[in-house]
């Protein structure tokens, strides 16, 4: 028995949140595959848009195709949006385009230099995420013992993640505000920047696992 058992429908809000959580290459083929519904998308089996991809097949958003290489059998799966998939994926990455937006427009304002704006827009993508993945995991409903215990572990894990990321949004504000090439500034900068790094790093090992932790239990037992 799959240990997460998730009874509500996949509908748009719950693709804005799956969306968030996927690194740039993968949003990246999401985006392009939207422009042009139909079009093959392949990814390796267990992957986060393979993931996504099977949450989208179950609302009709998306078709799993048949392949006819056996050399990638069980090993990657191939994918195509429907129009009505399409047109849900675009609407989505428009309006976390707005979100992200919004998270950038806390360091309007402040005139500062290349890396740092860059610093700024990797916050804001992280920031997006970390919450993204926090609404998931406490959607979830697992239906075993063991799969609320693990849920409890995801979510604590992504709490803490979570102050990480917004440290390190503060740390790049006081950058701005000392000035970015300030001894001080450069030291913000510095905390920021591996902040992040070890951030993203957390999340994406975090999801590895929970999405491992869910095909295994949804292995048939031998």
């Amino acid at each position: 028995m799959n240990d997460t058992s998730n009874s509500a429908t996949f509908d748009a809000r719950q693709l804005r949140f799956w969306l968030a959580t996927l690194s740039p290459g993968d949003l990246s083929v999401n985006e392009g595959a939207a422009a042009h519904p139909g079009s093959l998308m392949i990814t390796s089996i267990g992957s986060p848009n393979d993931a996504l991809w099977s949450q989208m097949e179950r609302a009709g958003w998306a078709q799993q195709i048949a392949g006819d290489d056996l050399s990638i059998a069980g090993v990657a799966s191939t994918y195509a949006f429907t129009e009505l998939g399409a047109h849900a994926v675009t609407k989505a990455l428009t309006e976390l385009a707005s979100w992200n937006a919004e998270v950038m427009a806390l360091f309007k304002g402040f005139d500062a230099p290349e890396h740092v704006r860059q610093l700024s827009g990797v916050f804001s993508r992280l920031f997006l995420r970390t919450e993204a993945q926090l609404a998931i995991a406490k959607k979830t409903t697992p239906a075993t013992e063991e799969g609320l215990v693990r849920q409890r572990d995801y979510v604590l894990a992504l709490d803490e993640i979570s102050k990480g990321v917004r440290m390190a949004g503060q740390y790049i504000i006081e950058a701005l505000a000392l000035g970015p090439d300030s001894d001080l500034g450069r030291v913000r900068v510095e905390r920021s920047t591996a902040g992040l790094r070890y951030a993203e790093q957390c999340l994406t090992e975090w999801a590895a696992e929970m999405r491992t932790q869910q095909s295994d239990s949804s292995s048939p037992s031998s």
